[in-house]
């Protein structure tokens, strides 16, 4: 059998996901995210490296392989009635 090189990926640049939802929890260093889209659809993450930016519209977070670009949707109020 041959002897095949294995090359390390260690300069490959993490991909990016742009999505719109929010947090389920609140989003801390080394632990995941749980992002909630649509009402119905989740989506946990690998634990976070490095919060890159915050704002009143959406956050930016690093984990492993992933750069994450979530703006947020409006939560609603659990104060307000829906109607029909």
């Amino acid at each position: 059998m041959m002897k095949e090189k294995l090359r390390k990926l260690t300069d490959t640049k993490p991909k990016e996901l742009a999505l719109t939802g929010y947090l389920s929890l609140p989003l801390r260093v080394g632990e995941r995210a749980l992002i909630i889209q649509g009402g119905q659809h989740s989506l946990l993450t690998s634990p976070v490296r490095e919060i890159l930016e915050v704002s009143q519209y959406g956050i930016v977070f690093q984990t492993c392989n992933t750069i994450y670009r979530l703006s947020y949707t409006p939560v609603p109020n659990a104060n307000e009635v829906m109607c029909a």
